[in-house]
C-alpha cells in the first residue's frame, strides 16, 4: 500500500485502534491506564498501559474475549470452550435467546420477533422490559457473564478507566446498572477508596478511524 500511495503506512489491530481512539479523544481520555472492550460480533479488547497500546511480544495481546469464564462451556470460534466472547458478544446473546425460545414456546419473544423472523441481540431486552420471565432469565444470564469478564479484566489490569462499546450498550441502565453492581461486589479492590471507573464508549464506529489516525501520527513522530 505504501508503494502505491507514496505515504507512510502502519498496521494495527482494529480493537487496539478503537481503544486508542477512545483514549486520545473519547471516553478514556485523561487516563494513564485504560482498557476498552467492544461487544459486537465478538468481544474485542484494547489495553493502554502508560499511554501506550499493549500488544505483547507477538502483537497478539489484549485478546480479552478469549479468556475462559466457563471451562468446557459452549465452543468459541477460537477453538477453546467457554470464552468470554461466547457469552458476552452480541452473537452470544443471540445464541442464548434462541436457546431460551426453543425451550419456552410460551415466551413473549416469539410474538415480538420482527417480520423477518430474525432473532436480534435486542429481542431479549425488549421482551424483558415487556415483563417476560424467560427473557429476564436470558438478560440476567448475559449480565452475569459480562460482569464476570469485566471483573476479571479489572482484577488483572487495574485500569483507571474501563470503557465498554458496541451496540449492546445501547440498552442503557437495564444492562449497565446490574452489571456494575455485580462488578462492584466482586472486584478484588471492592474495599479500596480507589476503583476503576466503568464508562460507555463515546466515539462509536469512528473510534478505530480516529485511533488509527493518531497512531499513524505517533509512529511517524517516533521515526523522525
Amino acid at each position: 500500500m505504501q508503494k502505491f500511495i507514496a505515504k507512510p503506512v502502519f498496521i494495527e489491530n482494529d480493537a487496539n485502534a478503537a481503544a486508542y481512539g477512545e483514549f486520545v479523544a473519547g471516553a478514556a481520555k485523561g487516563a494513564t491506564h485504560a482498557v476498552c472492550i467492544t461487544l459486537g460480533t465478538g468481544v474485542g479488547g484494547g489495553i493502554i498501559i502508560d499511554g501506550k497500546i499493549y500488544a505483547g511480544f507477538n502483537y497478539a495481546g489484549a485478546e480479552i474475549g478469549h479468556t475462559v469464564i466457563e471451562v468446557d462451556g459452549p465452543p468459541c470460534t477460537c477453538g477453546r470452550k467457554g470464552c468470554f466472547e461466547v457469552f458476552s458478544s452480541a452473537t452470544g446473546l443471540i445464541r442464548m435467546t434462541k436457546e431460551a425460545m426453543a425451550e419456552h414456546p410460551e415466551t413473549l419473544m416469539h410474538k415480538m420477533l420482527p417480520a423477518s423472523g430474525r432473532v436480534t441481540a435486542r429481542l431479549a431486552f425488549e421482551a424483558m422490559r415487556a415483563g417476560d420471565k424467560t427473557a429476564k432469565q436470558v438478560t440476567d444470564k448475559y449480565i452475569k457473564y459480562l460482569a464476570a469478564g469485566i471483573t476479571n479484566t479489572i482484577n488483572t489490569f487495574q485500569p483507571d478507566i474501563l470503557c465498554i462499546g458496541g451496540g449492546v450498550c445501547n440498552e442503557g441502565d437495564p444492562l449497565l446498572l446490574p452489571m456494575m453492581e455485580i462488578v462492584r461486589r466482586e472486584v478484588y479492590t471492592r474495599n479500596s477508596p480507589k476503583n476503576t471507573k466503568i464508562v460507555i464508549a463515546q466515539l462509536g464506529n469512528d473510534a478505530g478511524l480516529i485511533g488509527a489516525a493518531f497512531l499513524g501520527l505517533d509512529k511517524q513522530k517516533a521515526q523522525q
